[in-house]
């Protein structure tokens, strides 16, 4: 049997709840999207796909020996953009800032030491630290929406300090996924 599953970092509920304000105020640009349920909002630092269920007790001693060197790390949710950077955004997300250098040190060290362990191909792009918010599916009225990510480029959601990662299930529904916490790791060094 397989797993689909994904390893993050929890967002705090305050943040969470100042990206759906902001996800309110881009609603007004009439553009048909599925937006992100904010409950559910996390930070991805791997998706792993479809994992054997055999495979999910490895992934979990990556997961301790890539983090045990590092201490919690201060993050911050400010900025606005979208993928692709240039012409019609497909994806909207809003930018984490502060201690993204180890961040990204630790993504792929677990990256490298996931393949290893259970043959999962690293990421070939740069990790680029962010929390999807919405998902475009019409370009319709798109300008407005555009003009409305430009004016809130420099919003601030909040601050949280990420204290660990963890392994979640996601299962996929009609009324959207669901994400299970199978294993946390705290950051200790």
């Amino acid at each position: 049997m397989s797993i689909r599953s994904f390893i993050a970092i929890e967002i705090p509920d305050g943040v969470k709840r100042a990206l759906g304000r902001m996800q309110e105020r881009l609603r007004s640009a009439d553009v048909k999207m599925r937006w992100m349920d904010t409950r559910v909002i996390h930070l991805t630092t791997k998706f792993l796909g479809d994992v054997a269920e055999a495979d999910i007790p490895k992934i979990c001693e990556v997961m301790k020996q890539s983090s045990a060197g590092y201490a919690p790390m201060a993050l911050g949710v400010a900025g606005l953009g979208a993928f692709p950077p240039k012409g019609a955004p497909r994806v909207l997300w809003a930018g984490i800032t502060g201690d993204v250098e180890p961040l990204g040190k630790l993504v792929a060290e677990m990256d490298d030491q996931i393949a290893d362990a259970v043959g999962i191909q690293p990421e070939h792009r740069r990790f680029h630290p962010h929390l999807t918010i919405g998902r475009v599916k019409s370009t319709r009225n798109i300008e407005g929406l555009q003009e409305m990510m430009r004016k809130n480029a420099s919003a601030a959601f909040g601050a949280f300090q990420a204290d660990a990662i963890t392994l979640y299930m996601s299962e996929l529904t009609r009324q959207g996924a669901i994400h299970t916490p199978m294993a946390n790791v705290s950051f200790e060094g």
